[in-house]
């Protein structure tokens, strides 16, 4: 069976936050108002692997430098080679 890796996620935030900064009218508005009444969520971010072998959470600047993309808030099926590059930077918590 492969492991599976589960990018780190951010604390939990609201479903209504994003509407905050968009310029909407108040009729959009109106339409999510219900979503302050959910829980908050946890926000998946996404594991970059680097051409020269590092990882980073933050989206690089030239995109041709991502070797691999782990993308946050899904179950990321990976090898074990992998599995050992992601423990040895720092991620063998999110390793099942």
């Amino acid at each position: 069976m492969m492991p599976i890796f589960r990018c780190p996620s951010d604390n939990y935030y609201n479903l209504s936050d994003f509407d905050e900064t968009i310029p909407w009218g108040e009729r959009e508005r109106f339409s999510y108002r219900l979503l302050r009444h959910y829980a908050a969520l946890p926000k998946g971010r996404n594991v970059y692997k680097l051409t020269d072998g590092s990882y980073v959470e933050s989206e690089p600047a030239d995109m041709a430098t991502v070797v691999t993309t782990y993308y946050g808030g899904h179950d990321n099926q990976i090898t074990d080679e992998e599995a050992a590059q992601l423990t040895s930077a720092g991620y063998g918590a999110y390793i099942t």
